[in-house]
């Protein structure tokens, strides 16, 4: 086929969930709502990306949000040294930490996170599985194949001196099952007492320590990357769930994030431009500016709430704008994604939520992830 038609093809499926509500932002952020409680159950975010309609310049709260954000890489080492007494009862007992394998491909690699919960997940092809020696399960996106199966370790869990406990370090530590990089983060617990908050730089020298008894363990810095840009003289879309006045029709959920991811990316939205037919439907603003701003790195669960805090902050001091919006991507290859939920990459692995709001105190919740279909 010489000319194939690409444009029958048909898109990868997602699924979508969006929710909205209001909020009441004249009082206190309280610990739960439907925002945070989705916040908290993405646990791997690999990038923030903030927009900012009709702005002077970006809150100084947000743009601090992430002030203190670097994780680290630790490069080549054995999964039996996150089962080491000092480890768990120093680092995953105590403070939450966050780990997921760098720079893996999920659907050919060994793949291996840490979540908050303490729980160690093993994504691994059958060769290393029927060496590791621990019970697990075949992933449900390769029952037919019989090609990866999924390893659940509760390190908080874990109780040295006994045989199960060492039968896990054992299976760990075995050479089949080889070495990993691993990004990490670690929030420590908070300070009850005089002695004051505990680093979180506490984690990477424990593994700097591990590194001079093993030469092959390397320690690295990760800093987060931040980039800003500006657009001009847009039309944004009205958000608004106000359906009381039949003359005026607001954008689809879709079609806000949409628009904010276009934005992003310095897309042209102009839709009598000739390479570019972009529109969407309904009320519209003329704004002078947008401001965008976008972090890249490790970012834990209570950082994207520091992020969503301060947003809902600022909206207080900046009642004309439109709205305010970020949007939050998670791992494309990290093993799980919403809650415990399997991640499987097979098209794109996409496991992202947006969220938007107005100073009325409405929102949008947009959760977008890949379909977990098994692929036939």
């Amino acid at each position: 086929m010489l000319c194939p038609e690409v444009w029958r093809f048909e898109p990868p499926s997602h699924e979508i969930v969006q929710k909205t509500g209001t909020l009441d932002l004249s009082e206190k952020p309280p610990k739960k709502d439907l925002i945070r409680n989705g916040i908290r159950s993405h646990h791997f975010n690999q990038m923030i990306t903030v927009v900012w309609p009709d702005v002077a310049s970006i809150p100084v709260a947000v743009e601090t949000a992430l002030a203190d954000s670097d994780h680290y890489l630790i490069r080549n080492l054995q999964l039996r040294a996150l089962t080491n007494r000092t480890f768990l009862e120093g680092f995953v007992k105590q403070g939450t930490f966050y780990a997921v394998s760098f720079r893996t491909r999920l659907d050919t690699d060994d793949c291996v996170a840490v979540t908050p919960a303490g729980i160690l997940v093993l994504h691994l092809n059958k060769e290393t599985y029927q060496t590791l020696g621990l019970e697990g399960r075949i992933s449900q996106f390769a029952r037919k194949r019989n090609s990866k199966y999924v390893v659940q370790i509760d390190l908080k869990t874990l109780t040295p001196e006994t045989n199960h406990y060492a039968r896990v370090q054992e299976c760990l530590g075995r050479e089949s099952l080889g070495r990993f990089n691993l990004q990490i983060s670690w929030t420590p617990p908070e300070a009850n007492d005089a002695a004051g908050k505990i680093c979180a730089s506490s984690i990477a020298k424990h593994f700097s320590e591990l590194a001079d008894l093993d030469p092959a363990v390397k320690v690295e810095l990760m800093p987060t990357a931040i980039k800003t840009h500006q657009e001009y003289g847009l039309q944004v879309p009205e958000f608004s769930l106000d359906e009381d006045d039949p003359e005026k029709e607001y954008c689809t959920g879709a079609e806000l994030v949409e628009f904010m991811g276009m934005v992003a990316l310095s897309c042209e939205t102009e839709e009598d431009e000739y390479l570019n037919s972009y529109d969407f439907c309904g009320e519209r603003r003329e704004i002078g500016n947008v401001k965008v701003l976008h972090w890249k790195g490790l970012f834990t669960t209570a950082q994207v709430e520091a992020v969503y805090d301060a947003i809902r902050g600022s909206l207080g001091k900046e009642a004309h704008v439109p709205w305010f919006g970020f949007y939050v991507h998670g791992f494309s290859h990290s093993p799980i994604s919403f809650g415990m939920r399997e991640n499987y990459f097979h098209t794109d692995g996409d496991n992202s939520y947006a969220v938007v709001l107005n100073p009325k105190g409405e929102y949008l919740w947009y959760q977008m992830a890949g379909n977990n279909k098994i692929p036939k």
